[in-house]
């Protein structure tokens, strides 16, 4: 802690990754380099200077549980979530990082191993499941950023959020993805973070496919209530989920 004064902010932000991820992240102050593992796999990240004020972290190394070299991904992983400079940022890295090793080894499995039973294999695949997550509030832009990039899938995860007093969430797509994109979501570091809707159901959205975020409820409501009788059953479910009768 810095002498005469309170934590700064990197020391703040590095005391939340001890706790979030107990004995897997080790900080080196005076080369300024984190080094994070999971399970087997491995990151090692370089901090600017001035981070987190201004610049992002630089991936100098990844391996996944294997030990091949990802470096390469994981860059493209993290780029994909729009960081901004000026917040801070290492929870959303590590986090896309081991959602990323994480989910090597099954597309290796796809790639590699017939399934026993087709009929089975395309039953769970065709498994659907939405959910609605009450958060206290959505503010910090790269949390905003990484609600609105789920795991690819076959179709792919589509939803709302709205950042904000309070967050919303709203997601909807195979269960598979769902659940790794809430999962990687609930261990972020939240006020609250409250699973308020969870049904084997699949959702249709106004403005079709993806995760789109929404300025207001007002606006969630509208998006959520499409034409038809699925449209009100949507908006039904969506608002007693929130509390809105």
């Amino acid at each position: 802690m810095s002498e005469g004064h309170g934590p700064t902010r990197l020391e703040t932000e590095l005391e939340l990754l001890n706790a979030m991820y107990p004995d897997q992240t080790h900080y080196d102050p005076k080369s300024r380099e984190l080094r994070f593992s999971a399970d087997n796999a491995s990151l090692l990240l370089r901090l600017p200077e001035p981070y987190p004020e201004s610049g992002l972290p630089d991936i100098i190394s990844a391996t996944d549980a294997a030990k091949n070299d990802v470096r390469a991904q994981s860059r493209n992983a993290v780029r994909g979530l729009g960081l901004i400079e000026g917040e801070e940022a290492l929870d959303a890295v590590l986090a896309t990082f081991q959602q990323l090793v994480e989910s090597a080894p099954a597309q290796s499995d796809q790639r590699t191993q017939k399934s026993d039973s087709t009929a089975d294999a395309q039953h769970v695949s065709n498994v659907s499941k939405t959910i609605i997550v009450w958060l206290h509030h959505l503010l910090n832009t790269n949390k905003r950023k990484l609600a609105l990039s789920p795991p690819p899938s076959t179709p792919p995860v589509s939803g709302l959020t709205k950042p904000g007093y309070p967050g919303v969430l709203v997601y909807s797509g195979p269960s598979s993805a769902v659940m790794e994109h809430v999962n990687v979501l609930k261990a972020q570091n939240w006020q609250a973070f409250q699973v308020r809707f969870e049904e084997d159901e699949l959702w249709q959205f106004a403005h079709g496919t993806g995760v789109k975020e929404m300025e207001s409820m007002s606006k969630i409501v509208q998006g959520v209530g499409v034409d038809g009788d699925a449209g009100k059953r949507q908006k039904k479910e969506f608002l007693e989920a929130v509390g809105i009768k």
